[in-house]
């Protein structure tokens, strides 16, 4: 009996223990399970996460040309939107100007296109009016996405106080461009007016007195007797609006004074005489000798015929010609056009690809005459 008992408390007490290490083993099972299950939740959570933040676009602008412009100029900048990782949702674009000073007629930004599908490519652009406040301003250009908004680096752009002036340019050149000492050219040039230039105006004599001087600054090679100018008009005014005038130059050469004939009438005045007296003897010898009178008669009119056509023979006619100045040597000339109004501004063609006025040039050859 005892032994009995003792095998069932053993029985028992083994049971107890299997049917624990059975129910450690299933919460170490679920446990495993709860813990593989979380597990591959924040997985997907940390992917999908790093999927969302990889997909964008990127945002750059370049600085606007030219970084400095006057009253009523426009300045430009090239816009690149590029993907990040597959990004391909649209990007609305937007720019705006500011400035840390007050400001009136502030500078006027816009984009075009406007919305983009990246990798793309846009242009911002700045307008100023003649207003604008010359200062300086700061332009930011922004692009917004489905889930993310990006803003360039401010750009800075100046617009800069300037004196209104005019440059000269050449519309013709001088025709013929080659031409004999002492004969001529001409050409036409314009002036044009800069920010809204006008020739200032002044009281002379109880006249009012305007207009741009124009004249042949220089002129190269240096000869005793180069070329001149002249200009039609002289000093034409200029009021906002491009102005033209006519250029002329001159040569130094023979001038033609006329065609001298020197009479010989003279010489030629004694031939009629003897014919006259030809025809006296024969009129005196006509009762006797008519037939030998008609015959100094006809050699008589022969002669005095002769006489007449061989007069204007006689003269002496010449082309005369003078240098009084003397001859403008051969050569091939360059003549440089300036202007100068009242108050001494003087014309500036000074540019990123040219840095001096205007020039002509005319071929000289030897006078014709």
């Amino acid at each position: 009996m005892l032994k009995s008992k003792s095998s069932q408390t053993k029985a028992s007490k083994s049971q107890a223990s299997r049917s624990r290490a059975s129910k450690a083993k299933l919460n170490i099972r679920a446990a495993q399970a709860a813990i593989s299950v979380l597990w591959t939740m924040t997985a997907f959570l940390t992917l999908l996460s790093s999927a969302s933040a990889q997909a964008d676009f990127t945002l750059q602008a370049a600085p606007f040309s030219p970084d400095a412009v006057a009253p009523g100029g426009t300045s430009s900048s090239n816009i690149t939107i590029g993907t990040i990782n597959g990004f391909s949702g649209t990007v609305a674009l937007t720019c705006q100007v500011s400035s840390t000073q007050t400001t009136t007629s502030t500078p006027a930004c816009a984009v075009s296109p406007t919305t983009v599908t990246p990798p793309a490519g846009a242009t911002a652009t700045v307008t100023t009016t003649g207003q604008t406040t010359t200062v300086g301003y700061t332009i930011t250009i922004t692009g917004t996405g489905p889930s993310t908004t990006h803003t360039t680096t401010p750009l800075s752009l100046t617009v800069l106080a300037v004196t209104p002036q005019f440059t000269i340019t050449v519309q013709s050149p001088v025709v013929p461009n080659s031409v004999p000492a002492g004969s001529g050219a001409q050409g036409t040039i314009i002036i044009n007016p800069i920010n809204g230039y006008s020739s200032p105006t002044r009281q002379v004599g109880g006249k009012p007195i305007s207009g741009i001087t124009l004249s042949c600054g220089s002129i190269t090679p240096l000869v005793t007797l180069p070329p001149i100018c002249s200009f039609n008009p002289p000093s034409p005014s200029v009021n906002g609006t491009a102005t033209t005038s006519t250029l002329t130059v001159n040569t130094f050469g023979p001038i033609i004074t006329g065609a001298v004939v020197h009479p010989r009438h003279f010489y030629a005045l004694w031939m009629p005489f003897p014919m006259l007296a030809l025809l006296c003897l024969g009129a005196v010898a006509g009762g006797k000798r008519s037939t030998k009178a008609k015959a100094w008669g006809l050699l008589a009119l022969f002669v005095m015929g002769g006489a007449l056509l061989l007069m204007p023979g006689c003269g002496n006619t010449a082309v005369s010609t003078t240098t009084p100045n003397g001859v403008t040597p051969n050569n091939t000339y360059t003549l440089t056009v300036v202007g100068v109004d009242l108050d001494g501004v003087v014309s500036s063609n000074v540019t990123s690809t040219n840095s001096a006025n205007p020039t002509v040039t005319l071929t000289v050859t030897s006078p014709t005459n």
